[in-house]
């Protein structure tokens, strides 16, 4: 061995690699570090190899030197590819799992080199030749040798234009960090070609080794002055990139300056084919939204947007960009997909709707069961009064009558007799009340139908209510009553409707007119509907009482007078009657102006008088 100055300073170099090598080799999980790491290991056995290759006496021992040497030239440029890959993230296939593709051909180079005696592909001879007082390893290449070196620019190149790409999207602040990464590789790079193409002032002396001095420099710089691993520009790109938010950057003249990969997504472009344009051209798919933003430099509202065939929500955000010196730059748009949080509230509105009209039906529900629990003590309280008052009446005029049926004139015996078939045929009709509306609401209800003359039915009702027309001093009117004729219908709960509401008017009436009224006319689809009428002049209804007019036993919650008595079935079992006729029973009311009660049902003619305009009651 014979070293030299020249020797001895690749040694320190390839002494000084792997320091860089270890610093990156602590912080390998960070994008970058690990290639770094392996580029530093390249260059220190390259650098060794070849001061150790200078300073060999004889061919084999050379040989020998080279051969490891080319162990670190043909890794070097596929670390530089693999670190400026990762470190840009600009070829994501080229992951930890696959990098070993990469040293398919710096494999088959060794091999090649290794057994370049049996084939004499890579090297077609070698010499070994004295450059003053250093000793040249010359060869004449062979057709690996070009494919290698192809292989090798081809990293470097590929790596290179990664880094000067990434300039460009950078923020300028890094720009000394990626300028002093392109310095350590053009170094090598610049002096493998003068050595290639036989210009260099030293002869056969290669001075690639010798360029990695600059490569080591700035690197070092890159590690330990800018801090390449502590304050990384892809960490901004990777955050930027990995939002699930659409960002876009507009400068003040409308031009797209950056976007990430969520908002060219929903654009439905490459981020190169945007970046560039201006936006209203690369958003012209939404023209409202580009006329409604066109001048807005600060916003925060939710907006909806059609995309492709579908309607979704996003939340917009406007803000706008400043420089150091406050002066305006442009804006930054930025959109949130709200469309499932949007579904969701409008799904939990209409849950609580539900649930507000379930507890609206819950308190209905409970008011009427407490309001059927209070009439139902209520009517229980009336009735036994009801049932009882007649119960005794009849008890204490039959005891007359025991007592003094010998004394007693005959005047007197059927005044008492009288009495007592008033108070039963009151027991009479209160069984009789509470026994239909039983069978109303059991549904054992039908109807009868049959040929029936309505002036005989309402002279019928109109007599047997007249003892109490009497007592009250009421006139009555009857209107129509005889026009009509026969009809076909259930008779028997057309007189009960009708005797109900004609004693009602003329309960509730004294000293006052009681008018009944009937008629027969066309209704929808030229069907026939018989409708009475009975309106009074008495002392009419409160409107707190029409709510609960048609309640059963709505009366027992009423303040009458005894003369006045009754279960509070009647109009029940009228409306009900009605509606299983067909019809409708209605009543308007007001206090002190008297009452109108009205009803009809469809029914067939047999012979009848049908009324060409039908009556307004």
């Amino acid at each position: 061995m014979s070293f030299s100055i020249t020797s001895f300073l690749l040694l320190m170099l390839g002494i000084a690699a792997p320091g860089i090598a270890g610093y990156a080799w602590q912080r390998r999980s960070l994008p970058g570090a690990l290639p770094l790491s392996l580029m530093g290991v390249s260059l220190a056995v390259w650098s060794c190899g070849y001061a150790m290759e200078l300073s060999s006496l004889t061919l084999s021992t050379a040989l020998w030197w080279v051969r490891l040497e080319y162990v670190g030239i043909v890794s070097a440029p596929v670390a530089w590819l693999w670190f400026a890959a990762e470190y840009t993230d600009s070829f994501p296939w080229l992951n930890r799992r696959r990098v070993w593709l990469l040293g398919i051909v710096p494999v088959l180079t060794m091999s090649m080199i290794l057994t370049n005696d049996v084939h004499r592909l890579f090297w077609q001879s070698i010499t070994l030749s004295r450059n003053g007082l250093l000793t040249v390893f010359d060869s004449t290449p062979g057709l690996w040798f070009w494919v290698h070196t192809a292989y090798s620019y081809l990293c470097l190149l590929a790596g290179t234009f990664f880094i000067i790409r990434f300039i460009w999207r950078t923020p300028q602040r890094f720009h000394r960090q990626i300028s002093a990464l392109i310095l350590s590789v053009a170094a090598p790079l610049i002096g493998n070609v003068i050595y290639l193409s036989g210009f260099s002032p030293w002869g056969k002396l290669d001075l690639t080794p010798f360029a990695f001095t600059v490569s080591l420099a700035m690197l070092a710089w890159s590690l330990f002055r800018l801090r390449m691993f502590e304050i990384r520009p892809i960490a901004r790109d990777m955050v930027l990139q990995s939002m699930s938010d659409g960002i876009m950057a507009v400068d003040e003249h409308g031009w797209v300056v950056e976007v990430n990969r969520a908002a060219a997504a929903l654009i439905g472009l490459p981020p190169t084919q945007i970046v560039g344009k201006r936006a209203r051209d690369i958003l012209a798919r939404w023209p409202a939204m580009v006329e409604r933003y066109r001048e807005v430099r600060e916003a925060a509202e939710e907006v909806e947007v059609a995309v492709g065939t579908e309607r979704r929500w996003f939340d917009v955000r406007i803000l706008p960009i400043f420089d150091a010196r406050r002066t305006y730059r442009g804006r930054l748009f930025v959109w949130r997909d709200i469309s499932a949080e949007r579904r969701f509230r409008a799904e939990l509105q209409r849950n609580n709707e539900r649930l507000l009209a379930v507890q609206q039906e819950l308190i209905a529900a409970r008011d009427a069961a407490e309001a059927g629990n209070r009439a139902k003590s209520a009517f229980l309280a009336h009735m036994s009064h009801e049932i009882r008052t007649p119960l005794t009446a009849i008890a204490g005029y039959c005891h007359l009558l025991e007592t003094g049926i010998e004394r007693q004139s005959l005047a007197q015996t059927r005044a008492d007799l009288e009495a007592i078939r008033v108070a039963t045929g009151h027991l009479l009709d209160l069984a009789n009340n509470v026994l239909e509306m039983a069978q109303i609401e059991s549904g054992q209800t039908t109807l009868h139908e049959a040929a029936f003359d309505v002036a005989e039915i309402v002279h019928d009702v109109t007599a047997a209510v007249r003892p109490l027309l009497r007592r009250n001093r009421n006139r009555l009117t009857m209107v129509g009553t005889d026009a009509v004729g026969v009809v076909q219908g259930d008779a028997a709960k057309v007189r009960q409707v009708l005797l109900n509401l004609v004693s009602n008017a003329a309960k509730f009436t004294t000293d006052g007119e009681v008018e009944v009224g009937v008629v027969c006319e066309v209704a929808e689809e030229d069907r026939l509907r018989l409708r009475f009428w009975v309106r009074d002049t008495g002392k009419g209804i409160a409107p707190e009482r029409m709510a609960t007019l048609f309640a059963p036993f709505a009366i027992a919650e009423e303040d009458i007078g005894r003369e006045q008595r009754g279960a509070g079935l009647g109009l029940a079992i009228s409306q009900r009657y009605c509606r299983l006729m067909g019809g409708e029973l209605t009543i308007e009311s007001a206090p002190g102006s008297g009452t109108l009660a009205a009803f009809w049902m469809p029914v067939r003619a047999a012979q009848v008088a049908v009324a060409e305009v039908s009556h307004q009651i």
